[in-house]
């Protein structure tokens, strides 16, 4: 690593360019500016006719952006703040009455999406025609037509959020993110013990992961019983009000990818189980040793290197100046604003995630980082995102966010440009091998582990619409768990909480199949890559700009890729065949 890196250092991000001021006297006029362009957005309600002329629909459009704008950042400001210390009450004040204005405002300006949704299609089309770069806005807007409800019944909805599934889902965020587990005679939090079910002893990864999962255990009942709620609420309104045949619909509408593309990928990854079972043979053979549940993430050779953190941004930057300066640029940029936050502490938010807010405020970062290879992958994962994101900038608040199915591109492109660099550097085979088992452990996390939450989830929504107890989704997850690994490495009872531990079931349903959906397509354009050479890295980035200005599915054929078709997904899984492959030569 360069001595140049000592240039970074772990810090908390600088919150100061989304609100410079939460004193109430500046809230107090903040939230007035908000209000007079609310108003004077719903002033227009009265000219919404279906002669009504493109001029009206535009001004209401910029009008919008500009309301967007605005509670974006303070909503950002709120959600960043209680990341820092989910325990901080006056952080999670501030975020619960910035959810309470947001709802009403949205309820007052619900009236324009429902107008546009309820047009007949002639009219519906005039304005299409008239909407140049704001075209897509409207489609998008109508693709909900037969599950919208009528004004009152969305308000009602709007408002029973608040306070209901989106307060269930903070209480589950206060019990979860304060958890601390005993390990070693220390109290560690989820971050900080996650590191060691990646241990090179056997016995520490089971520890490790006994202690995990028995705080879990602990608490099962409790989470259990707000995921079945949560549950229960997600279905009653999508498919019980709106009308949609099945739970996971919505979630396809609302990234605009087809049930039969979800469905080919998820049946793909079903019918190719034994691609990754013949990998954790592969790994039963390196280690010499039999391996449980506990023993996944085992590293094939030695222990894990560390890295500072200066050593690791610095890294993960170079590997992206390596394949383009422009990305590099762009990722350079999230330090240098001092826009993340890489700091482990009490109360911190779990995990990592990217959070990208308007078109000129540089994205926000947030990482765990404890120094492991891991944590530089997933430093190099996040960076991806907020690439992704200045690279959509170019765009209206209300189109530039990548759907969920595309937003997981960047991220893992650039873990795949780390695992390069860094198989480039060591001509040692335990060293290279160590690295693409590593890889592959973190293909199959992605892809694997991924799909069969999502294939859990359609199961666990038809069983709580029957009636289901917290022990039965308990059972039906160890039984999607033994199925994932067949005889390979087999599965503890212990096991079968996990699911209460994965916080996207509890925030947003159905959402994992977006990390598979990515993981797989991100190996195709590897391989494109790796073919064309530079010649490739403009259409990439093309391919990224476009964020949320064009239907997944137009995306994808501009680059020739048809989402609906099995033999698409099953290239990926060729991809993963071929790394296993040379990890057996080597």
């Amino acid at each position: 690593m360069p001595s140049k890196a000592v240039l970074f250092r772990q810090e908390h991000w600088d919150l100061k360019d989304l609100l410079p001021d939460v004193k109430a006297v500046t809230l107090e006029a903040y939230w007035k500016r908000v209000d007079e362009q609310v108003q004077k957005f719903v002033a227009y309600r009265s000219q919404l006719k279906p002669d009504v002329s493109w001029k009206v629909i535009e001004e209401m459009i910029h009008l919008s952006e500009a309301i967007t704008e605005k509670i974006a950042n303070i909503g950002a400001y709120a959600s960043l703040w209680f990341s820092m210390n989910t325990s901080n009450q006056e952080a999670r004040a501030f975020k619960d009455m910035v959810q309470q204005k947001t709802a009403d405002i949205e309820n007052k300006m619900l009236f324009f999406s429902l107008w546009i949704k309820q047009l007949e299609e002639q009219q519906a089309h005039r304005l299409i025609k008239r909407a140049g770069t704001y075209a897509y806005l409207l489609e998008k807007e109508r693709l909900t037509q037969p599950y919208t409800l009528s004004e009152p019944e969305e308000k009602i909805i709007n408002i029973k959020d608040t306070h209901g599934s989106d307060a269930l889902i903070a209480l589950y965020d206060l019990i979860t993110n304060n958890f601390l587990f005993p390990f070693q005679k220390k109290l560690l939090t989820r971050g900080e013990i996650s590191t060691y079910v990646h241990d090179r002893k056997a016995a520490v990864r089971k520890k490790a992961y006994q202690s995990l999962l028995q705080k879990y255990q602990e608490h099962r009942d409790v989470l259990g019983e707000l995921y079945k709620h949560l549950v229960a609420d997600w279905r009653s309104e999508s498919v019980q009000v709106r009308g949609y045949a099945a739970s996971i619909d919505s979630r396809n509408i609302s990234n605009n990818i087809s049930t039969a593309a979800v469905q080919a990928l998820l049946s793909t990854c079903q019918e190719e189980r034994e691609v990754f079972q013949k990998f954790f043979r592969l790994k039963v053979k390196m280690l010499g040793q039999k391996l449980t549940r506990y023993d996944l993430y085992a590293p094939v050779h030695g222990k894990e290197k560390t890295y500072t953190y200066a050593q690791g941004v610095q890294f993960v930057l170079e590997c992206y100046e390596k394949f383009s300066p422009a990305l590099a640029r762009l990722a350079r940029k999230i330090f240098t604003e001092r826009h993340v936050d890489s700091v482990v502490q009490k109360g911190k938010m779990g995990g990592a995630y990217c959070y990208d807010i308007n078109p000129g405020i540089i994205p926000y970062v947030l990482v765990n980082y404890t120094g492991t290879e891991r944590d530089v992958a997933t430093l190099a994962h996040e960076l991806g995102h907020a690439v992704h994101d200045l690279l959509t900038h170019k765009h209206s608040n209300l189109m530039n966010h990548p759907p969920l199915i595309l937003a997981e591109t960047a991220s893992i492109f650039g873990e795949m440009i780390v695992t390069d660099k860094l198989l480039e550097s060591t001509k040692n085979a335990q060293q290279q091998q160590a690295l693409l088992a590593s890889k592959l452990d973190d293909i199959y996390a992605s892809v694997g582990r991924q799909s069969h939450f999502v294939l859990f989830e359609e199961a666990a929504h038809e069983k709580v619409q029957g009636g289901a107890t917290v022990d039965e989704l308990s059972h039906l997850y160890l039984q999607n768990l033994r199925e994932q690994f067949g005889s390979t490495l087999p599965v503890s009872n212990d096991f079968q909480v996990e699911w209460m531990s994965i916080p996207h079931i509890y925030h947003t349903p159905f959402y994992c199949y977006a990390y598979t959906f990515g993981n797989l397509l991100t190996l195709s354009l590897y391989q494109m890559y790796q073919k064309e050479g530079k010649d490739f890295i403009p259409r990439y980035l093309e391919f990224l700009s476009h964020g949320g200005s064009k239907s997944p599915a137009d995306i994808g054929k501009d680059l020739g890729i048809d989402f609906e078709k099995k033999a698409f997904w099953k290239q990926g899984f060729q991809q993963i065949q071929q790394m296993t492959e040379r990890l057996r030569k080597l």
